[in-house]
């Protein structure tokens, strides 16, 4: 498959197109009210599949004007119902809520960790 021929069926999306830091010069194509600070590829993989969206991962690619950063990109195929604008601002939206689980999900578990280490802490001062 020729360039011209991939870039008429897939999107490409790099963690940059929906990172807070980043200005609309260097990269990021949504909105800062959308957007996500610091997303990572696997984040981007785990909201495609919530979405059910189908997507291949290349994780040793750059985005052109971070090309620093090996950070990798997803391709989507394209949708026809949706403009790539829109897919981000939904991926962004998704990221924010599989974050939102993992820290109640962190807080959830913290009480049950405090309470191994202080029964490990009185051990080892028994032994003392």
């Amino acid at each position: 498959m020729s360039y011209i021929e991939e870039r008429n069926k897939y999107w490409t999306i790099y963690p940059e197109h929906i990172d807070y830091r980043l200005s609309r010069r260097l990269g990021r194509k949504i909105p800062l009210e959308y957007a996500v600070e610091n997303p990572t590829l696997d984040e981007l993989m785990k909201a495609c599949k919530s979405l059910k969206v189908p997507y291949t991962i290349e994780h040793d690619k750059t985005h052109p004007s971070n090309w620093i950063e090996k950070k990798g990109r997803i391709k989507v195929p394209k949708l026809k119902k949706l403009s790539k604008r829109k897919l981000l601002k939904i991926i962004a939206h998704r990221i924010k809520l599989i974050r939102e689980k993992k820290v109640k999900l962190e807080e959830k578990h913290a009480p049950r960790q405090k309470v191994r280490t202080e029964r490990i802490l009185k051990k080892i001062r028994k032994r003392r």
